[in-house]
């Protein structure tokens, strides 16, 4: 659990620096991987403008909720601390008990397939038509 949590803290503080330092004129070219880099990541783009830093956070927080879920089984950090007595309080059988609780509390697919698919693909919409432009 202290690996995920030092994980989201360096990614919040990563996302942060995006806000905090200043826009500098531009005096080179972009790099060969700069494309690669624009599409994997939504809201790198300038094709987002001033949206990026918000664009780039969204993605941050699905991929991580999203990693959370295939990994742990929920995404939900302090999720053994919110439910300390399912069974008794509302009569859940203990051998079904994490299967169900999983269930009721995870994300809809939706979340976890459709959003992520939805901004990628926004975002791919976007790097492509302004490399189209230039």
């Amino acid at each position: 659990m202290v690996p995920t949590m030092v994980l989201v803290g360096l990614l919040l503080f990563a996302i942060a620096l995006l806000f905090i330092f200043p826009i500098r004129e531009v005096t080179q070219p972009p790099g060969k991987l700069q494309p690669i880099w624009e599409v994997l990541f939504p809201g790198t783009s300038p094709a987002w403008h001033a949206l990026g830093g918000l664009v780039l956070a969204a993605w941050g927080y699905i991929a991580l909720q999203d990693l959370l879920l295939f990994a742990k089984g929920t995404p939900y950090l302090l999720f053994s601390n919110a439910f300390p007595n399912l069974t008794g309080a509302y009569g859940i059988p203990p051998a079904d008990l994490w299967r169900n609780v999983f269930r009721l509390v995870n994300p809809s697919w939706i979340w976890v397939y459709l959003a992520p698919a939805f901004l990628f693909a926004v975002n791919l919409f976007l790097v492509l038509r302004s490399r189209g432009r230039a």
